[in-house]
């Protein structure tokens, strides 16, 4: 058991190994250690403002940001004149091979499988679908018939553990849920997918209940981040579906992202990685256990994968009202990621002040360098209350994330020790600290909403992440670990998106030690396109190398 200092000062002890277990059975027999965690941890802290008294917001769209918008499911078709050119299988690869009849989707399902279970230790995915070489036969007959639904027809794609796909048990991390209990019919974004003509291969690992960032799942095995031999984290919570892309498996997957569970894998394992504006993705058949902060995105080897991806399963939805509220998707100005005249990109200078590695600050400065010769305006911002902001996210994310726990308390010691700690702390969260931190929802979304419309800012550039991705301990392996510090820190740029239910993406910007570094950019409420096309903007930028990891899966399973 270790300690370190965590971003407001406090010191947190790191729990692995028995002491995890034990610290989870005190919590649990000894209730009055709760509150003192709670405090520990400042999850409290709000209730000593007096100066919160806006009117609480309890969903993360501004009313003048409301549409309506038909019921319709975009279709586009991205350049080939102007394709991500990688050392990554992308959607152009299988494509290609599949228009010039080089191979088949059949074929290719075939050797996919066999490199999915020579991958197995590195712990990416969870279930596969049954009918998997069914979907490659019909996307081979497409092919044959000339006529693809989409381009991503004949791709293998993967899902988070928390999207229902029909026929395999969604147990969101767990052990237990849904055991025995199969998905009667897939979630939106799965079918929508299908209907593109996607191979959807199966679930994907992530933490339990998605409630952590590093992916430590003794229920599944940790997913294990391709570019170091020594076991370091993919992040999380969207862990394995972002190894199984890094690794080579797959060249795009689903995410889901809470408080950075899209972005945080994305930066660790060296991707692209969209959190979307909250309602732009439909949440039928997902879980929901975040359901007012929570977000659904791609994670992908290329800008162009995860832009086409997002095109296909963005959009209204009959069976989610709330995404009713969106104008229509567009890919408006995708192409132009060589001229960004008239762009204002803001970085907020004061909050680098918790970057852990100084070479995320130089990838940054470089890339600032690439975006003001582009045409680019460069300005600083101050953002004001975002320690008081990420405060209230963690009461908002532990509240909802308890809620959903509780319906399983009549099996809560199948739960994780973690999970069980984390339960602890959040049963302490009163409806009181509920509304404060809505109070500060509308505060925080104000913020945005100056910054973007009356200081006209587009882009808000900073760090994914204040650190590269950490070692797991060996000793976490078995039962879990708390490490509350690194959790904080590692999310302390990303939660501001999450909370305010503006888009975010994280893009890759080169390496250190090995180690992937992923910057961050966040835009307005429902201006996606604007974030596909800075990422398309940084893969072109001279500098940025992309290197395959040592754990890559790639082989010859395409061609």
């Amino acid at each position: 058991m270790d300690k370190h200092v965590d971003i407001i000062g406090r010191r947190h002890p790191i729990l692995y190994g028995w002491s995890i277990v034990a610290a989870a059975n005190a919590v649990e027999y000894a209730p009055f250690l709760n509150k003192k965690l709670a405090s520990d941890t400042g999850v409290l802290s709000l209730r000593d403002k007096d100066d919160i008294d806006d009117h609480p917001t309890m969903t993360p769209l501004p009313l003048d940001e409301v549409y309506h918008t038909e019921l319709n499911e975009p279709s586009f078709y991205l350049n080939a004149a102007n394709k991500s050119v990688s050392q990554f299988l992308s959607f152009w690869d299988f494509h290609k091979a599949y228009t010039e009849f080089k191979t088949t989707p059949t074929e290719v399902a075939e050797r996919l499988l066999v490199k999915i279970e020579q991958s197995k230790d590195l712990n990416w995915v969870r279930f596969l679908t049954k009918d998997i070489m069914q979907q490659a036969e019909e996307s081979t007959r497409r092919y044959k018939e000339k006529k693809p639904l989409s381009q991503l027809d004949g791709v293998f794609v993967a899902v988070k553990e928390e999207l229902d796909i029909q026929g395999l048990e969604t147990k969101v991390g767990t052990c237990f849920i849904n055991d025995d209990n199969p998905a009667s019919q897939d979630s939106t974004i799965v079918s929508r997918l299908k209907n593109a003509g996607a191979i959807v291969v199966g679930s994907t690992v992530m933490n339990e209940l998605g409630w952590d960032t590093f992916s430590v799942n003794p229920n599944t095995g940790v997913p294990k981040n391709p570019h170091k031999s020594t076991y370091h984290s993919c992040g999380g919570s969207s862990g394995g579906s972002s190894g199984s892309v890094s690794g080579g498996l797959f060249p795009v997957t689903i995410g889901t992202d809470g408080g950075g569970s899209v972005r945080i894998p994305s930066a660790f394992c060296g991707l692209y990685g969209l959190k979307t504006t909250w309602s732009r993705v439909s949440s039928f058949g997902g879980s929901t256990q975040d359901p007012s902060i929570g977000a659904y995105g791609p994670i992908a080897a290329t800008a162009d994968d995860m832009t086409l991806t997002y095109s296909i399963i963005a959009g209204p939805d009959s069976n989610d009202p709330n995404t009713f509220s969106q104008p229509g998707v567009d890919l408006k100005d995708y192409d132009k990621f060589n001229d960004l005249s008239g762009l204002t990109i803001a970085v907020v200078p004061d909050w680098n002040r918790f970057i852990t590695e100084p070479a995320i600050l130089e990838r940054m400065d470089k890339v600032k360098g690439y975006l003001k010769q582009l045409g680019a305006n460069i300005v600083e911002v101050d953002i004001p209350d975002l320690e008081r902001a990420e405060t209230a996210h963690i009461i908002t994310i532990s509240s909802e994330m308890y809620t959903f726990a509780s319906k399983y308390f009549h099996k809560r010691n199948y739960f994780l020790p973690y999970t069980r700690i984390l339960c602890g702390v959040a049963s302490v969260l009163e409806g009181r600290d509920y509304i404060l931190a809505q109070r500060m929802r509308t505060r925080m979304m104000k913020h945005m909403a100056k910054l973007f419309k009356d200081q006209k800012i587009d882009l808000i550039l900073t760090p994914t992440t204040p650190m590269l991705s950490p070692e797991i301990p060996k000793e976490a392996m078995r039962y879990g670990i708390s490490n509350t510090n690194l959790t904080k820190l590692s999310m302390v740029y990303t939660t501001l998106a999450n909370f305010t239910g503006i888009p975010a993406v994280s893009v890759p910007a080169g390496y250190h030690d090995d180690l992937p570094i992923g910057l961050q950019f966040m835009a307005s409420w429902w201006n996606e396109a604007l974030l596909c096309r800075i990422a398309k903007t940084i893969e072109n930028m001279p500098g940025i190398d992309r290197k395959r990891p040592e754990a890559h899966w790639f082989g010859d399973y395409l061609l």
